[in-house]
């Protein structure tokens, strides 16, 4: 039989009720489904692994975490990783439907190629006997439910902690959008971890049930309330702004304890804590009409980031346990409340002065540097207008370029932005002389001028910009010639101190060595494609294609494909395969002088390797043919290393590309990063 529970007061109500037997208050119509009593145990035990059972020759089964509508989750002792990861399982009609297990194994594939600081990492998939698992990471914590359930009567978590819980949900949500849209946002599925972390789980799980399994009571479980309109009507065509309507669910449970049914009060009439100015917020994420809420999580993020700040700086940040506190005194959330309110009030006013909602707004009404005028004018896009002509195209990147050239940054005393400078000017001078002659390669030029112009405006300390232009990359059979667009890449490989702070701050997990006593300028090693992958997602970056590094190491003009300093070998030159005891161990980041490439970057002979985001496969290179597809990379994959080290007795040159699988480490392997300039169009 169907029960409804009151949002006001928490009764579960007979079937057929319209109001509250309690409380009077009108009921939801959306029902809650009991779920069936669970089978006896004899029934189930044929599905259920055995603590100290060794399952697909590699897990030892330790405990069962859970048990749900769709299988078990174990904690066991994962023997290659050598570390506790959870095991979950498929109940057997699952196993037995060939549409769901196809599903369910596309859906992991997607979850496996995820790699970001707050979504759960799965390691593996298969199937032993007759059950289909998916191992991943073991969260230590507890879910976003258990949390809420677990609250006294009248209790809710500090709105500092919600702000934050929901900054890490929508970090996971932005990374995760440019691969796949999770479509099951509830608070089941986000953990938090015993120092505060927050792991977004359970990706794509929707889409295991189709209509005939979406009614049944064992499924159901109340998930419809975080649905959107258009995903209760089509779950399978819906994008990123399903997942946007959730949050606004989950931001609204948290902050009053119930559930927007109906034309939902504002948060903070429920709730004397909440400032008034997240009512908007909440109300955007869940309107009806797609076309009305945030189109993407960054505006939401943009638009929480001011509340969260000014409630931080009202009551301190947010605690690293995101457990339940004792309630404030009423003398404390006057304040807190208030000063929210009045501080957003100001910012509104004073909106350039402070800087409030520039995000969520899109507009700057003060551009004082030249990094926000050029910024400015990306903003504007590709545009798909091919009926432009040549001499219009050409008038406009000379529009772009004046403005940009009238308002560089004073570079005289930096000779690396001095150089891109004067290529700018080279590129653009050598454009105008083509002009006259309507020749493609004038446009390239002021494309690639405008280019140069904007890495000016926008240059990270740490990096070098290599200037765009072509690489050839080689093999013992045949070699291709790759183009590329200008981008920015780390002067070093990361060091381990720089990696400490990520594993610091993310909770990842740390290289096989102690992280936190090694030396802190030597490249951190010992680390998969994964970790780096996480790591370069933590910083705002990327990791290098093939193409982008061999463009860097050995890609200028009279650079050589070997080495830095020439075509032959040279003792000392980098740390690469010394007989010299000191030369054993990689070494601190940028101390060998020669071993620095025509863009700047140190260490790309010698040290250690690095990882790069292409597959491994033969050439020609083509980025096009799914070799820098890093969503479809997967246990196994063989993928590109990059770069000499100090075991590599070969001295081996920098042209020489090498095999390495997605999953592996290597005490002579680490990485840098690549960050690449946004989009540059005409107009």
């Amino acid at each position: 039989m169907a029960k409804v529970k009151c949002p006001k007061c928490d009764f579960v109500n007979p079937d057929g009720q319209d109001a509250c037997v309690r409380c009077k208050t009108p009921l939801p119509r959306i029902k809650i489904e009991i779920a069936p009593p669970s089978a006896p145990p004899s029934q189930q035990a044929q599905y259920v692994f055995r603590p100290g059972q060794i399952v697909a020759a590699r897990y030892s089964v330790i405990d069962v975490i859970g048990r749900g509508g769709m299988g078990c989750i174990y904690r066991v002792r994962d023997n290659v990783l050598k570390e506790d990861v959870a095991l979950k399982t498929l109940l057997p009609q699952f196993v037995r439907d060939q549409t769901v297990v196809e599903r369910f194994f596309n859906e992991a594939r997607i979850a496996r190629g995820l790699s970001h600081p707050n979504i759960v990492r799965v390691h593996d998939i298969g199937i032993t006997g007759e059950t289909i698992y998916i191992s991943m990471e073991l969260v230590k914590g507890r879910s976003l439910r258990d949390i809420l359930e677990k609250l006294p009567a009248g209790q809710r978590l500090p709105v500092r902690n919600a702000l934050r819980i929901i900054d890490g949900l929508c970090a996971a949500l932005e990374y995760a959008h440019s691969h796949t849209v999770h479509r099951d946002i509830k608070p089941e599925n986000v953990m938090i971890g015993e120092d505060g972390t927050v792991k977004l789980m359970d990706f794509g799980i929707s889409k295991l049930m189709d209509t005939r399994h979406l009614t049944g009571p064992a499924i159901v479980m109340g998930t419809p309330f975080y649905m959107s309109p258009e995903q209760l009507r089509d779950s399978a065509s819906v994008d990123a702004r399903a997942d946007i309507y959730s949050v606004g669910v989950v931001l609204y449970e948290i902050l009053t304890g119930n559930m927007p049914t109906g034309v939902p009060r504002p948060a903070s009439h429920l709730t004397r804590e909440v400032p008034p100015a997240l009512d908007p917020i909440v109300a955007k994420c869940v309107d009806p009409d797609p076309a009305k809420r945030y189109q993407n999580v960054r505006e939401l993020r943009a638009a929480l980031l001011p509340i969260r700040k000014l409630v931080e700086g009202a009551t301190g940040p947010a605690p690293q346990s995101l457990n339940p506190q004792k309630p404030p005194t009423p003398a404390r959330r006057v304040p807190i409340r208030t000063l929210v309110g009045a501080a957003l009030a100001a910012g509104i006013v004073l909106l350039a002065g402070v800087g409030l909602y520039r995000a969520e707004l899109g507009r700057r009404e003060s551009l004082k540097t030249y990094a926000e005028t050029v910024a400015a004018v990306q903003r504007l896009g590709p545009q798909e207008d091919t009926s432009i002509g040549f001499d219009a195209e050409f008038k406009q990147w000379k529009s772009r370029i004046e403005q940009a050239s009238q308002i560089h940054p004073d570079v005289e005393k930096n000779e690396a932005m001095k150089k891109v400078l004067e290529d700018a000017r080279k590129r653009w001078e050598m454009a105008q002389e083509l002009v006259h002659k309507k020749d493609p390669m004038a446009l390239e030029l002021a494309r690639q001028a405008v280019q140069c112009y904007t890495a000016l405006a926008n240059w990270p300390s740490d990096m070098v910009f290599v200037l765009p232009g072509d690489v050839t990359i080689h093999d013992e059979n045949t070699s291709s010639v790759v183009a590329l667009d200008g981008f920015f890449i780390d002067k070093h490989e990361v060091t381990n101190g720089e990696y400490l702070l990520f594993c610091r701050e993310k909770n990842w997990r740390f290289p096989p060595y102690d992280l936190e006593t090694a030396p802190a300028d030597h490249p951190v090693i010992s680390v998969t494609f994964y970790d780096a992958l996480a790591y370069a997602a933590w910083a705002g970056k990327q990791l290098p294609t093939e193409a982008q590094w061999a463009r860097a190491a050995y890609g200028g003009p009279a650079a050589s494909k070997n080495y830095p300093w020439g075509e032959s070998w040279k003792d000392g030159g980098c740390n690469s395969g010394s007989d010299s005891p000191e030369m054993e161990y990689a070494r601190p980041v940028g101390v060998f002088a020669d071993d620095l490439s025509w863009a700047g970057c140190s260490d790309m002979a010698g040290n250690v390797a690095e990882w790069t985001r292409s597959r491994f496969m033969p050439l020609p290179y083509d980025a096009g043919d799914g070799r820098e597809e890093t969503r479809d990379f997967t246990f196994g994959t063989l993928l590109v290393v990059r770069g000499g080290h100090y075991r590599d007795q070969q001295h081996s040159p920098m042209y020489m590309r090498y095999a390495m699988p997605f999953e592996s480490a290597a005490d002579t392997v680490g990485f840098r990063c690549v960050k690449p300039l946004p989009s540059i169009s005409a107009q």
